[in-house]
């Protein structure tokens, strides 16, 4: 069952027995908070995925009572629901571009492939989506009768939507299937195969691994020679009969006996592999011979599996988990569960509401706080975090307009040319784990980024046609030097590392300086204003301040 919380009465109780006892009062906390900029901009580039502006940073310094208010606020941009998404999909590991079945089969020949699997990609994490767009109990992940599909979707694994519909919306399954969330979209099953002798483990491993945070492969098991040697000869007896093999598929065997459905034991039958198949329900009889089941309890269906999941505390305990190392880029340790339980209450106690949990964890000390004063949890706090690379893409296009496209698709956020895994993020099938260092391969996508991104805005704000607003040189023009304008070079350099970065330069900050002589470098090779202005930014754009935060 869901973990109780201690009622009112029994607190109020506890609170006079501590005060009838003398008890001093709670230590001072070890968090040492960052600076009310440094705070926002995490705030920021968390929820939304860029900077505050200026005058944001200005008015929290003077009032910082108002964090909370720009929590709500940020929780409120459309943009958070693309931040969560990212998050959740470091957990569930379904962006890998795979359209896993040619599309000509499924009468989409015409479809560019590389979009084709981002689309298959969304479908479950479209339906966390919708939880969160709706305030829905997060128990719907297994629970919802109903999947989400967008016109291609539905034509690519044959799900009826709303014949109006141009975008995502619910949608149902045409082959019988009954429906519980992502435990039952074909997606997540195509991600996650499972055939012949595997016997449908990998799938039940999965939904373990997704939705309880516990994964099988992870645990210690020793076997002997004897046992190894009975696995090679006869598996599934090796497994029904060896202590080593059931301390494992004790479980995992009846867990993945509620999966036969979706069962087929080679790949030939192509597309038609992905249709649900009531006859194959029974197959488990072949294998391990475990009835469905969950943990010692029996399941007749899977909407029974459903419910049971969200009654283990696990399956709340893995979503305060998800939510907190992606919030936090902290890897959970033992030492971490009592900093996670107020978060666990904030999450039950809100019916299990997305929002209410993520919120629990960004108005935290522990997420505030750039160190602390005791070295093993010092250790343990991410006090700079390092931005993803959809967070550096969004903080880039923000500040200079320029998206970094290939073919028209987004380099930082799909996986067409690695770009993304070289930034430090993930593929979610060969590289699974977000690297929180920063690495040389950072500093070269940084590099380029800047690169481009500067040159945009040169060629943009010096154009003497220009009709909209300047993005980042505001005091300059096209014909301006720093022997004519001196004062409007020191000033936009100036704005330019407050704008970037958030961080104002020091009065006696070299910075300036430096950055007019390269101007002036550029304009002796080049003889272009446009050239050296787009060397200036892009040499600001690389400062680390952009890259962590």
């Amino acid at each position: 069952m869901l973990r109780q919380n201690p009622t009112k009465a029994t607190l109020v109780s506890l609170l006079a027995f501590t005060a009838s006892c003398g008890e001093p009062d709670p230590p001072a906390s070890l968090f040492v908070p960052l600076s009310a900029r440094q705070q926002l901009i995490r705030l920021s580039v968390d929820l939304v995925g860029t900077h505050p502006v200026e005058a944001d940073l200005l008015q929290f310094e003077s009032n910082p009572e108002s964090y909370e208010a720009y929590v709500d606020r940020w929780m409120g941009d459309p943009r958070f629901l693309d931040r969560v998404l990212e998050v959740w999909n470091q957990r569930l590991l379904m962006r890998t571009g795979n359209t896993y079945f040619e599309l000509e089969d499924a009468g989409l020949g015409g479809v560019d492939e590389r979009m084709m699997g981002d689309v298959i990609a969304e479908e479950p994490l479209r339906l966390v989506r919708h939880i969160l767009e709706n305030d829905l109990s997060y128990a719907e992940i297994v629970t919802a009768d109903h999947t989400m599909a967008n016109p291609l979707l539905a034509q690519m694994w044959d799900i009826a939507i709303d014949p109006a519909a141009t975008g995502w919306v619910e949608g149902h399954y045409q082959d019988g299937r009954a429906e519980a969330g992502i435990l039952t979209m074909t997606t997540t099953w195509q991600r996650y195969p499972s055939m012949g002798g595997n016997a449908s483990r990998h799938r039940a491993n999965a939904i373990s691994k997704m939705l309880l945070c516990d994964d099988y492969l992870s645990r210690p098991i020793v076997l002997n020679r004897a046992a190894v040697d009975q696995l090679t000869l006869d598996p599934e007896d090796a497994i029904n009969s060896n202590i080593g093999c059931q301390s494992c598929h004790s479980t995992l065997d009846p867990l993945a006996a509620n999966l036969f459905g979706f069962f087929n034991y080679d790949d030939d039958m192509g597309i038609d592999a992905t249709i649900y198949r009531p006859e194959n329900e029974e197959d488990w009889k072949f294998y391990a011979g475990k009835e469905p089941g969950y943990y010692g309890r029996p399941t007749a269906n899977l909407e029974e599996l459903a419910l049971e999941l969200t009654e283990d505390s696990r399956f709340v305990d893995c979503a305060v988990r998800t939510a907190w190392e992606g919030f936090t880029q902290r890897d959970l340790t033992d030492a971490d569960w009592t900093e996670l339980q107020p978060h666990t209450e904030a999450f039950v106690n809100s019916g299990l509401n997305l929002k209410a949990l993520i919120r629990s964890v960004v108005v935290s000390e522990g997420y505030r706080a750039g160190r602390a004063d005791d070295r093993e949890l010092d250790d343990r706090l991410a006090g700079v975090k390092v931005a993803s690379p959809a967070q550096l893409q969004g903080i880039i296009e923000d500040l200079t307009g320029y998206k970094w496209e290939f073919d028209g698709r987004d380099g930082l956020v799909t996986n067409d040319l690695g770009l993304q895994v070289l930034a430090g993020g993930i593929d979610s099938q060969f590289v699974t784990r977000r690297t929180y260092d920063p690495s040389v391969g950072m500093a070269f996508i940084q590099e380029r980024l800047a690169q481009a991104s500067g040159y945009a805005v040169a060629l943009h704000d010096l154009d003497p046609a220009r009709t909209e607003p300047t993005r980042l040189l505001h005091y300059v023009t096209l014909v301006d030097t720093p022997e004519s304008a001196p004062e409007a070079f020191q000033q936009q350099i100036r704005a330019l590392y407050l704008q970037i970065t958030g961080e104002p330069l020091a009065e006696n900050a070299t910075e300036p300086a430096e950055l007019v002589a390269l101007w002036k470098y550029i304009w002796s090779v080049e003889g272009s204003a446009t050239s050296a202005w787009g060397g200036v930014v892009s040499a600001v754009l690389r400062d680390p301040r952009v890259l962590t935060y």
